[in-house]
């Protein structure tokens, strides 16, 4: 994807064109597997519908050629709360779409960012959360960690139209480079304060 539709995509586009420009894949395949039932899936052998949540790979019943792959921008980090269930967890979608730039980590392994929090980005609704736009501010070194610790009040949309859409446009889109890895937590919200305090993702720009 090129640097301009990742603009688009990540903040140039309404909610309603990202819809319109959606290209949805066709159904028959899954429609002819669920009528075949529960089938094995080809690395571990478990008895699964559509897909394994384990292994993350279709099941024998679905092609893989039917499913289709997508290519991400950014690589993705998902770190899993043990306790979440395997089989309700909305990871493994991810990760069956986008094999190759998807990584599921079950709590406590957490990899090591100590080197990489310059280009990493923590996604999870904190009180320190700032925009996407102020997280690649501050990566790039153009907001210093104090200016960044508080959100920008929001201007209505027609002063941002007016005063954004051309500067700004140019700023993220030299900017969007710099974001090379994106942190999701995949748990129940109870779950969630021992896996947000570690000690391992201090440090990471939240958004």
């Amino acid at each position: 994807m090129s640097t301009d539709k990742q603009m688009k995509n990540v903040s140039g586009s309404s909610e309603s064109d990202l819809l319109k420009n959606l290209q949805v894949s066709a159904q028959e395949v899954l429609e002819v597997a669920q009528k075949k039932g529960r089938s094995k899936c080809p690395k571990c052998n478990s008895s699964r519908m559509f897909y394994c949540y384990t292994c993350y790979v279709p099941v024998e019943s679905v092609p893989t050629a039917e499913i289709p792959s997508v290519k991400l921008p950014v690589k993705i980090d998902i770190i899993k709360h043990p306790n979440e269930t395997d089989g309700k967890s909305t990871a493994a979608h991810a990760k069956l779409l986008a094999y190759e730039d998807v990584t599921v980590y079950t709590f406590p392994c957490i990899p090591d960012y100590d080197n990489h929090k310059h280009e990493t980005i923590l996604v999870f609704p904190s009180p320190n959360s700032v925009s996407l736009r102020e997280s690649l501010k501050y990566l790039t070194g153009q907001s210093s960690p104090k200016e960044d610790c508080e959100p920008t009040l929001k201007r209505s949309k027609l002063e941002n139209q007016a005063t954004d859409t051309g500067k700004d446009a140019v700023t993220e889109s030299e900017n969007i480079d710099c974001l090379k890895k994106v942190v999701f937590i995949d748990s129940t919200w109870n779950q969630t304060n021992k896996i947000i305090s570690d000690e391992r993702l201090q440090g990471i720009k939240i958004i």
